[in-house]
């Protein structure tokens, strides 16, 4: 939930503020790692924007930025530390509403993890792969399918993310 986003529009740029909420609405079980729910809320602050090279707005440039804020996690009694992370992106607009490039992130948690049953330690990870976009103005509709493989981990698992994301804009 995402209920304060302003953005601003420029020949070359595009940005975005924004204030916004994890609910703890999947069920979690501390017994069950693949739980759908993480049992806490987290609060997040976002900004972020896009920077186009070139007056066609076919080269691009982006990145979004969050820090993450955690409730308690009742079930475990432990109180995830906050996080820093952000998303990136390097594109080009090849026509016929396509866009091709490479993306990634970077995340780091910034405050060791509080109660008794905590973990010891601080996670990080870092990831790239490639991306492609295709957009249908018409319908305000947005495919989005990228591939990122994450290396440096620390603390946390370690592996690839493919993610096939559908925006409608209405």
């Amino acid at each position: 939930v995402e209920p304060l986003l302003l953005h601003w529009h420029g020949d070359r740029y595009d940005s975005v503020l924004g204030v916004g909420a994890y609910l703890p609405t999947g069920e979690f079980n501390k017994n069950r790692p693949a739980s759908p729910g993480k049992g806490f809320t987290t609060v997040m602050f976002t900004g972020g924007g896009t920077v186009y090279f070139d007056e066609a707005k076919t080269w691009s440039a982006s990145v979004l930025a969050r820090y993450e804020t955690h409730t308690k996690q009742e079930e475990t009694r432990v109180t995830p530390g906050d996080d820093f992370h952000f998303e990136w992106g390097l594109g080009k607009a090849v026509g016929g509403g396509f866009e091709l490039g490479v993306a990634g992130y970077c995340q780091w948690q910034m405050k060791e993890d509080k109660g008794r049953n905590a973990s010891p330690g601080m996670e990080k990870a870092y990831a790239v792969g490639p991306e492609v976009n295709y957009t249908y103005p018409d319908w305000g509709l947005n495919i989005a399918l990228r591939s990122l493989w994450e290396f440096e981990n620390k603390n946390t698992t370690q592996g690839n993310i493919t993610s096939l994301v559908f925006t409608k804009a209405f």
